[in-house]
């Protein structure tokens, strides 16, 4: 059965696209009836303008540096295709199309808050668009943040006028011949209609979306493979009981996973298990509160100029800039670096016998030196927490000026977000590879497994094999692991054990 999602412009939750991230593009866009008056009044007010050719910005002037040019009313549609035409001048591997769809489902509910001037003829264009899946390719370098995602957006509007190429049936075909398969007329836009489809965040947004999803999974694993790692290692946290028990969730799957009372046979207690409540809980937090700035951010006007119904004019301002954004995107990039950095801190713990006093056998292996068990593994950690070190820096305090100096500071804010996405792809092979070191270690645990964490040690033994007395082919079953962690299996296994 197909989802059907209903816009309305203020309501559109992140939990409504968890689904199309999650690659499912099932989905049919309906569009609240209550909205229409307004985009009808906002649609007049730009043809009143253009009647009285008053001279406002993108709608009878040229852009950025042509500000100051006015265009005769004879030229003003052409203004708009040639705007969308020279401005997608993206480059690079093109944005996985539940990306593009998620941005074009973003840019329609902007749309239909009333502030953008466009005809309600445009709207149901874009609306029949996404029903169909006609979905642009979208190159996915060359956007600075500042008018939004000006050229990515353009290249989502130029297909939709026939020209680039669409996704279709799993690969991509010439927009045209996308168009007329599915009995799509091309768009033509009318005064402000081009700009209002590429002035906004969408893209960055799209990509926010995605990556925090994805983190909330990456989480929770964490937190798990946190569990079972201490629970391996025979580390103790009884300093830490007093904490309030709503005060921090991390804390509360560990314990439930464990059990409270363990607080016996101390051996080690290294800081990358014994302060990782306070650290996964700062994430835990950031993820949550950033999912509430990007769902507001989802329900706002992202578009310049805006239009002004009550005063029958047009204001330009900052509505369009991808601060928000990409500022998000860094602290997300940040937070998921510190949670990587504590699992590979730990996964050293588990394969190397000669820090602590745990009792594990060197590299996880009974046979070490004609097996090597978890040696490489921990090397691949290590070089993602490498690489991650790289994309946790911040992209948005930088700033290339743009646009003969019109566009003097500008956000940066993509790049943010596209590293986010490369940075939580890394953390879902690095929280694997603990999760399977741990399962390993907990094989040679000397005392009785609590039954969760024989419910845990289970789910792993049937994806991953025992490596006592034999060498696996690690690649495969990181992958594996990863993948079951991207799908949400650990999540659901999670669920079902009552740890969530």
């Amino acid at each position: 059965m197909k989802k059907v999602l209903v816009l309305d412009g203020v309501n559109l939750s992140i939990n409504d696209l968890k689904d199309i991230l999650s690659g499912n593009l099932d989905v049919v866009v309906e569009i609240q009836d209550h909205v229409k008056n307004h985009i009808l009044q906002s649609r007049n007010t730009v043809d009143l303008i253009v009647q009285k050719k008053i001279p406002i910005y993108g709608i009878s002037t040229g852009f950025g540096k042509f500000k100051e040019i006015y265009i005769p009313h004879q030229e003003m549609v052409d203004l708009q295709k040639n705007l969308i035409i020279s401005h997608a001048s993206c480059v690079g591997e093109p944005l996985q199309p539940n990306i593009v769809l998620v941005m074009m489902i973003l840019r329609l509910n902007c749309l239909i808050r009333g502030f953008s001037g466009v005809r309600m003829s445009l709207i149901e264009s874009l609306q029949q668009a996404i029903n169909k899946k006609l979905i642009p390719k979208v190159p996915c370098q060359g956007s600075v943040g500042a008018s939004g995602d000006l050229a990515p957006l353009s290249h989502l509007a130029l297909g939709l006028m026939g020209i680039g190429e669409i996704w279709n049936d799993r690969q991509y075909i010439p927009a045209e011949q996308a168009l007329k398969l599915h009995n799509f007329e091309p768009l033509e836009f009318m005064e402000k209609e081009g700009l209002a489809m590429n002035n906004g965040t969408q893209m960055m947004a799209a990509i926010n979306l995605e990556t925090l999803m994805r983190s909330q999974q990456v989480m929770n694993a964490a937190d798990l493979a946190l569990g079972l790692t201490s629970y391996a290692l025979q580390t103790n946290y009884h300093f830490l009981k007093n904490y309030s028990k709503s005060d921090n969730k991390s804390r509360n799957i560990v314990f439930s996973l464990i059990g409270e009372e363990w607080a016996d046979q101390i051996k080690t207690n290294p800081k990358s298990i014994s302060t990782a409540f306070t650290t996964h809980q700062i994430i835990r937090q950031s993820i949550e509160e950033n999912l509430k700035v990007l769902e507001r951010e989802i329900n706002s006007t992202s578009d310049n100029p805006i239009i002004d119904n009550e005063r029958q004019s047009a204001r330009s301002g900052g509505n369009f800039h991808g601060e928000y954004m990409g500022m998000l995107a860094d602290n997300m990039c940040i937070a998921l670096q510190r949670l990587c950095i504590f699992s590979e801190r730990r996964q050293e713990r588990l394969v190397n016998s000669e820090i602590g006093d745990c009792g594990l056998p060197m590299f996880l292996t009974s046979k070490g030196g004609l097996l090597n068990g978890y040696m490489i593994p921990q090397y691949t950690s290590a070089a993602l927490v490498s690489e991650n070190k790289v994309l946790s820096h911040p992209s948005c305090i930088d700033t290339v000026p743009t646009s003969a100096n019109i566009e003097d500071h500008v956000s940066m804010g993509a790049y943010s977000a596209r590293k986010g996405l490369q940075i939580v792809q890394n953390a879902e092979y690095i929280i694997a590879i603990e999760l399977m070191c741990a399962a390993q270690g907990l094989e040679y645990a000397k005392i009785q497994l609590p039954p969760k964490i024989q419910s845990c040690l289970k789910f792993i033994r049937n994806l991953i094999p025992d490596v006592k007395t034999q060498d696996i082919f690690m690649n495969q079953y990181i992958e594996i692991m990863a993948k079951n962690l991207r799908d949400g299996h650990i999540n659901q296994l999670m669920q079902e054990l009552q740890l969530l």
